[in-house]
């Protein structure tokens, strides 16, 4: 317990530390933080992998999928249904079996080892693919194609890996018996992540401790992991569906009260445990590489080679094929730039590092499984490459001339509906006022209208971004004005000594009231 211990806290310091010193850079974390695990599994003192690095994957990459979907959107994903479910369950088969199929072809490595290697590749990283996908600045529709695939393809590919080690385990599996588990999985992970989902929906909508609601949402994505596992379903699909339900029900419900602090805790955790994962990632690479015996290394080096051009390449031709079949013409090259670069987007991560800890030691009679290192040395080395891979995909757009939409327009007309809604609202509140016999003083309606008109004032006269309108100059004023407050209430506590009993609600208060405001000058960004 106490090495379990140590191990958490110091691998948590390191991969944030450098997960803190990339992002204040303007880096992608996975890489570096990934060769921090690497180097720290290297030297001779410091932490070592986990003793039970099945356990702490699950721990870790529960949550963390749950928090990428909270990030995400059911309805973006509803929008992009056919594309997200043809390459989530089509494109994990296909390159389950082109995978499987290569590694027999150039080894010696069983059938039922081969199909589990490539099971445990099929799925794309939901991690890596949101962080480069949006760093790059790709197409929304694409960018919702990408994350959707990404949450859903776990499902299919960790569904395929329990049936291909049922088969290395036990010998032999029949078709009714992956029939059978194939659709335990989909349908319990599902039941499960909708009961969850609509569970935790219900609590946070009711409850007014948005503290107490939000902590149930951390504990609740290992809880659903393991109870759709209990019952042979998909954990991870648990997870997402879950997620997902509760983030549509939580933007849904004007009257959600805890909806920042649930955004803001699930964006510390993600980090955290994004960082985690790619740490331990590269802590793993170094004892699974250590473990291998020396005839072995020769194998791993090609498989990981062959098979990360068999990953690309079946990516493509499916991408290219299923884009011919739904009759997008030769010609239509924005279409074509866009397949292209999905198909390059095939990123994998610590959702395969986690897939292939599950791999069992050992078969039914006993004895020890063969090719066990191989295949995690080979799926740590495939991550690696993807990886690099990755960094090209922000190039490759610019180079493609596909880039992320310009929504200036839109955005200044949903400000202008948004600022007309404002104005009808308070219009209506003066009339039941004075139906009521009880009118709204001037001194209190006038400034509310004038602030509104100066807002539309500003989107009709389309000021240029150069100039500062005059909507601006208020709200920089407005944050010298919070700025003051929350200098004015350090100095009542440091210099009359006034609780921080009192002087943190008030803080948080001006902090909300500054995050309102958006960045300026007086923020000192």
């Amino acid at each position: 317990m106490n090495e379990m211990l140590v191990w958490f806290s110091v691998s948590a310091a390191l991969a944030i530390l450098v997960a803190l010193f990339t992002r204040q850079r303007g880096w992608g974390m996975a890489l570096p933080v990934l060769g921090a695990g690497v180097l720290t599994g290297l030297l001779p003192f410091g932490p070592s992998a986990p003793p039970d690095p099945e356990v702490v994957l699950v721990a870790i990459l529960a949550p963390l999928v749950f928090g990428e979907a909270m990030g995400s959107s059911y309805l973006d994903i509803r929008r992009v249904s056919r594309p997200v479910l043809v390459l989530a369950i089509g494109l994990v088969l296909a390159t389950t079996l082109a995978v499987g199929g290569v590694v027999i072809a150039i080894s010696a490595i069983p059938v039922s080892l081969a199909l589990a290697l490539g099971a445990v590749l099929a799925p794309t990283d939901a991690v890596a693919v949101s962080a480069i996908a949006r760093k790059a600045s790709l197409p929304r529709r694409l960018v919702s194609i990408l994350e959707g695939e990404s949450l859903v393809n776990d499902g299919t590919g960790l569904t395929l890996l329990r049936v291909a080690l049922v088969a290395a385990v036990a010998g032999s599996v029949t078709t009714l018996e992956v029939s059978i588990t194939l659709l335990l999985a989909v349908v319990g992970g599902i039941a499960v992540g909708l009961a969850g989902g609509w569970g935790l929906s219900w609590i946070t909508a009711r409850s007014r401790d948005a503290i107490a609601a939000n902590s149930l949402t951390l504990v609740a994505p290992i809880v659903l992991y393991l109870g759709a596992e209990r019952i042979n379903g998909s954990g991870i699909l648990a997870v997402v569906v879950a997620a997902l339900f509760l983030a549509h029900a939580q933007s849904s419900d004007v009257r959600q009260t805890g909806r920042l602090q649930s955004g803001t805790l699930w964006r510390h955790v993600t980090f955290v445990l994004q960082a985690m994962a790619f740490f331990l990632v590269g802590m793993e690479l170094v004892d699974t590489i250590a473990g291998l015996r020396r005839e072995q290394d020769l194998l791993v080096l090609g498989l990981v080679l062959i098979v990360t051009l068999v990953l690309i390449v079946t990516r493509a031709v499916f991408i290219y094929v299923t884009i011919r079949i739904v009759g997008v013409r030769r010609g239509d090259q924005q279409s074509m730039r866009i397949a292209t670069l999905a198909a390059w987007a095939g990123t994998r991560g610590p959702v395969s590092g986690m897939a292939a800890f599950s791999i069992p030691l050992a078969l039914a009679d006993g004895s020890a499984l063969p090719y066990r290192n191989v295949l995690l040395a080979t799926t740590f080395g495939v991550i690696v490459v993807t990886l690099l891979l990755s960094q090209t995909i922000g190039p490759l757009a610019r180079r493609l001339g596909v880039q992320s939409e310009d929504d200036t327009e839109r955005l200044r007309r949903l400000d202008a509906a948004l600022a007309h809604a404002a104005l009808r609202s308070l219009e209506l509140a003066e009339e039941q006022a004075s139906l009521k016999g009880r009118a709204i003083p001037a001194e209190i309606v006038d400034p509310l209208r004038e602030g509104v008109e100066r807002r539309l004032r500003a989107l009709h006269e389309q000021v240029p971004s150069e100039a500062q309108s005059p909507l601006g100059v208020q709200a920089d004023l407005e944050r010298l004005m919070v700025r003051a407050e929350q200098e004015e209430i350090l100095r009542f506590r440091d210099e009359e000594g006034l609780p921080d009993s009192i002087v943190r609600p008030i803080q948080r208060s001006l902090d909300v009231r500054m995050l309102s405001l958006g960045t300026g000058f007086a923020g000192g960004s």
